[in-house]
């Protein structure tokens, strides 16, 4: 998406770049980051020789400039074999947040992206396939997160003009998959592959026009 935005505004540079801008006052500056750290574990509960459940359970943590909001949820499908194929269906899910994670609660290695770790409490609350909404309940994870993939980087900038308002937007963007290890209520969820790390930082910058 932030590729797309890259692409629309370097077409403004062209054609701001064509009008010479007025002079402009103090520029504003605008600062910001953002990461997001996650991980996925699925799981197998063998009901027969043909059934089983397919379990998920999530979390991810978005550390910003605003806060560190963070989600947790298990997903529960009902699934079966039929002539070979594996058939699943949506049986329940259940789903907590919490708005604002403390250090105690969350760190991560904002620069290099190679690890993190997270002990958390979230209140959850379960809906089934069939819309009800089962009572609310404390689940804690306990998990830790080990860069493993290459450190992966992107970036770039772009200048165009609204009106005689100049703007400059840069960004820089860090990517890492990861190995995560996790527990819920003691129970442990084992290790997954699934997982990633990533951070992005942002400058706007605004030069408005003198009056």
């Amino acid at each position: 998406m932030r590729r797309v935005l890259l692409a629309t505004v370097l077409a403004g540079l062209v054609i701001g770049l064509t009008a010479g801008p007025a002079q402009a006052a103090t520029p504003l500056h605008n600062r910001s980051s953002y990461a997001s750290v996650e991980a996925f574990w699925h799981s197998k509960v063998r009901q027969s020789s043909t059934r089983f459940e397919l379990v998920t359970w999530y979390v991810g943590v978005y550390p910003s400039t605003s806060g560190t909001f963070s989600d947790l949820y298990k997903e529960v499908d009902e699934c079966r074999i039929v002539s070979g194929h594996q058939r699943c269906t949506f049986a329940s899910y259940s789903a907590g947040y919490l708005n604002s994670l403390s250090a105690a609660q969350f760190s991560y290695d904002a620069k290099r992206l190679e690890s993190a770790k997270i002990h958390a409490t979230y209140k959850l609350r379960t809906f089934t396939k069939y819309g009800r909404t089962g009572p609310a309940f404390n689940v804690t994870i306990v998990a830790a997160w080990t860069g493993i993939g290459k450190l992966t980087r992107a970036g770039g900038s772009s200048t165009y003009h609204s009106g005689c308002t100049l703007f400059h937007y840069t960004f820089r963007d860090r990517y890492r998959s990861a190995a995560a290890t996790g527990s819920v209520n003691g129970k442990s969820l084992g290790r997954t592959t699934d997982a990633s790390l990533a951070a992005s930082t942002s400058l706007n910058i605004e030069h408005q026009c003198r009056s």
